[in-house]
């Protein structure tokens, strides 16, 4: 399995070389949607190891998802009217530790290294999932910028995977270039929990329900 910095590294490369090809098809123009690109891209490369309990994917994702929480609660409640101070640091700081000390250590608790979240399902499943989120966030955006982002995300993820699957194919760590016993348990469509499994397609098909 590669380390943290390499799937850092590995992002960065993919990032920027979707980046190029977006620009050079012209399928992308403008710096903001190209950084957009960018961003998803290497988010989704660090994602799969999520599931790494306090690994550090783990506190950067859950920290930012917390605090993206929090800055979009405070901003619908103050969109709303609501001019009270305590309230509005009261729900942000509540929305922030309920996202990442809550939902955070439930994830934590049903989720194993190397389970379901390393696997094929599983880009689809966060591809889908980020088309909702940004529906819901931003309905009146550019459908066409969500499905890229999407896309970006999936790439990312998905690229994730391959570079665990080199690095078991060849033991480039060590000595020996006999394969890893971990070879397969990235690019998979199952894992060993039935009820993991289950959720996430059913997850998938819920979700192409509003898609």
């Amino acid at each position: 399995m590669a380390n943290f910095k390499t799937h850092v590294g590995w992002g960065v490369i993919i990032g920027v070389s979707m980046v190029v090809v977006a620009s050079v098809y012209s399928l992308i123009s403008g710096w903001t949607p190209l950084t957009l690109i960018f961003v998803a891209i290497l988010i989704g490369s660090l994602l799969p190891d999520m599931d790494l309990d306090e690994g550090v994917p783990f506190q950067i994702l859950f920290g930012f998802l917390g605090v993206a929480s929090a800055g979009y609660v405070f901003y619908d409640l103050y969109g709303g009217g609501q001019r009270d101070v305590l309230i509005l640091a009261l729900t942000a700081g509540a929305t922030f530790i309920g996202v990442r000390f809550v939902i955070g250590e439930i994830f934590m608790r049903f989720t194993d290294h190397r389970g379901i979240w390393h696997s094929v399902p599983a880009v689809a499943f966060v591809g889908l999932a980020t088309v909702r989120m940004m529906q819901y966030c931003d309905p009146q955006g550019d459908g066409i910028m969500h499905m890229y982002s999407s896309i970006a995300l999936s790439i990312g993820y998905l690229g994730h995977l391959v570079l665990d699957e080199v690095y078991a194919s060849v033991n480039l760590a060590g000595h020996s270039l006999l394969p890893k016993r971990s070879l397969g348990s990235a690019l998979k469509f199952y894992s060993r929990s039935k009820v993991a499994t289950f959720l996430v397609y059913s997850g998938i098909i819920y979700l192409l329900l509003f898609v």
